[in-house]
């Protein structure tokens, strides 16, 4: 018999495995949106003019129209979660490397920033529909779940930035707080590395 959609959801939210990308979903788009929304005023409130800070921000974009065209394609299923936990810290070195003024450390801030955001939830979603518990038959409700957690960071991100923001510290409180969210990030990806090998 056919299951019901309910049900279907039912037995995938009993999953540990289906729990644990839904919650890195959430936390890749906080990540996302948080700096993707922020970035321009993020490098203002660093004392860069509007202009410069315009070229900055676009740097990341640069990068990661490069990082989308190779890094999936690595990404292949012997080494998906190796690329999976260093993107994770790509994102975690990149929220503490853009707390600095100079140059010289936040430019590879941004450029992590960019490899980070650019590949990691297609990443996800590739280890998503190939979980042997989900199957072909349970990738559309599974991706549905997906991006509906994933939609509850990218609203969560911005937003927490916005009242973590205080004028004479910046945006030193958010950063901290994106360093913590890639942080459970990075302990997400080794987590479904060790439950891929058991």
């Amino acid at each position: 018999t056919k299951e019901s959609q309910t049900e279907v959801v039912s037995e995938l939210i009993r999953k540990p495995t289906v729990i644990l990308l839904l919650i890195l979903s959430a936390c890749v788009f906080t990540f996302n949106h948080g700096l993707n929304n922020w970035l321009p005023e993020l490098l203002k409130a660093h004392g860069f003019s509007s202009t410069f800070s315009g070229y900055l921000a676009a740097l990341p974009i640069f990068v990661g129209i490069i990082g989308s065209l190779v890094i999936p394609r690595l990404a292949t299923p012997t080494r998906r979660f190796r690329i999976l936990l260093l993107l994770c810290l790509a994102a975690f070195l990149s929220s503490l490397l853009l707390q600095f003024v100079s140059l010289n450390v936040l430019v590879p801030g941004l450029i992590l920033q960019g490899l980070a955001r650019a590949s990691l939830m297609t990443v996800l979603i590739l280890t998503l529909v190939e979980l042997p518990e989900i199957g072909e038959k349970r990738a559309g409700t599974a991706s549905g779940m997906f991006f509906s957690a994933a939609e509850m960071g990218g609203l969560l991100g911005p937003l927490t930035l916005g009242i973590l923001y205080d004028p004479s510290l910046g945006f030193s409180s958010g950063l901290i707080f994106l360093s913590v969210i890639s942080g459970f990030m990075i302990i997400g990806a080794l987590l479904l590395g060790r439950s891929a090998r058991a």
